[in-house]
């Protein structure tokens, strides 16, 4: 597959570039941000990590990341990332995260409808997942938004970072098929 970009109402979803780098680490350093993460919020250099790695998935050819800078069309300001990532099995699965000053302004519901009509219109997949912690309000509220719903409730299934003192934390599991999508209310 060749990478794909894409738009949406108020968005562009387009390659990364080494001009990135300033916004891109502000949100990975930044520990609101990384909240409900595994890892902790990256250094300079693991950021700068980040960035190579997220340019070279667009230059994979056939591509098996779609990983995408989003910025707003009207201002072309990074407002953060997201992906359509595939496994060796069936599902493919969603990501994003927004730099927090874009938060609770309906981007990342418009970032995942967005992904989903790439998953479904053009790739025409027949499933897709996401996740997120469970304490993770916004992110499943999206999942819910765009038609996903919850199929699992994993207990401690992996160790929170500093946030959230180290502790063993929950993680939801959201799914919705093709034909789910097709036939949404709209």
């Amino acid at each position: 597959m060749q990478y794909i970009e894409l738009y949406s109402e108020r968005l562009l979803f387009r390659k990364f570039r080494q001009s990135d780098f300033p916004i891109v680490y502000d949100w990975l350093s930044s520990l609101e941000n990384m909240k409900y993460r595994s890892s902790e919020p990256k250094n300079e250099k693991e950021a700068h990590d980040y960035l190579d790695w997220a340019i070279k998935c667009a230059e994979d050819n056939p591509c098996v990341n779609f990983r995408y800078a989003v910025e707003l069309k009207d201002t072309s300001e990074l407002i953060g990332s997201c992906e359509l990532y595939f496994t060796d099995k069936d599902p493919a699965g969603l990501a994003w995260e927004l730099h927090r000053n874009y938060w609770k302004q309906g981007y990342g519901t418009e970032i995942g409808n967005t992904l989903l009509r790439l998953a479904f219109d053009v790739l025409k997949l027949r499933r897709v997942i996401a996740d997120c912690n469970t304490l993770n309000i916004g992110s499943y509220r999206i999942m819910e938004k765009i038609g996903m719903r919850r199929e699992a409730h994993f207990v401690k299934m992996y160790q929170g970072n500093s946030a959230l003192d180290h502790r063993w934390c929950d993680k939801y599991q959201y799914a919705i098929l093709r034909e789910e999508w097709l036939n949404r209310d709209i």
